[in-house]
């Protein structure tokens, strides 16, 4: 990033290459679709890129970069009013395009069968609609502890509270996850 801030071009293509897809990840889990996070990723590295100049190492770049995506989501949430809910995997939807398909088919070939298949989208579906429903403030927390893998320094630094506070809102995320899971698939009830 301090080559980036000093100009270099290919310093921030690099940075680019490097956090496009957890900042997509990210942005996902926060929002719930993936055609937003994938625009607001952009929005992320233009922000970042025009922000460039005035960049001063304090924290870990990945500190700055989330904090930035954090920001773009709540505007994001602001500007709806409300978060998208996950589609049914038989609701039709468009690539871009303009060309209809099914859900069905962005499912990729991992080995598994069609049923096998399914039943995977389907759970994780589930699991999406669940950190979706839980308040802002938990849902950040979670998604940077749980999935994108950020220490609670981190996350605390991110949302800008202090480490205990995060402890506290992951515990009440995990427990209304786990409880929220239960009763829609009680075979996927335990995961965290």
């Amino acid at each position: 990033m301090l080559l980036a801030r000093d100009g270099d071009d290919e310093a921030f293509d690099t940075l680019v290459r490097r956090h496009r897809g957890s900042v997509i990840n990210f942005i996902y889990r926060f929002v719930g679709d993936r055609e937003v996070a994938e625009d607001l990723s952009q929005d992320v590295f233009v922000r970042l890129w025009s922000n460039a100049p005035t960049y001063v190492p304090v924290a870990k770049f990945t500190t700055f970069l989330y904090h930035i995506a954090r920001n773009l989501c709540r505007d994001q949430m602001d500007k709806c009013r409300r978060l998208p809910s996950i589609s049914s995997l038989s609701q039709e939807t468009t690539d871009g395009s303009g060309r209809a398909h099914l859900l069905e088919e962005e499912v990729r070939d991992r080995g598994r069968g069609p049923q096998e298949e399914l039943m995977m989208a389907e759970t994780q579906a589930e699991i999406q609609a669940a950190i979706s429903e839980l308040p802002e403030d938990q849902r950040l927390v979670f998604v940077l502890t749980e999935i994108q893998g950020l220490s609670y320094q981190e996350t605390a630094e991110i949302a800008g509270c202090p480490v205990g506070t995060v402890a506290s809102r992951k515990s009440t995320a995990l427990r209304f996850l786990r409880d929220r899971l239960a009763r829609v698939q009680p075979e996927i009830g335990g995961v965290p």
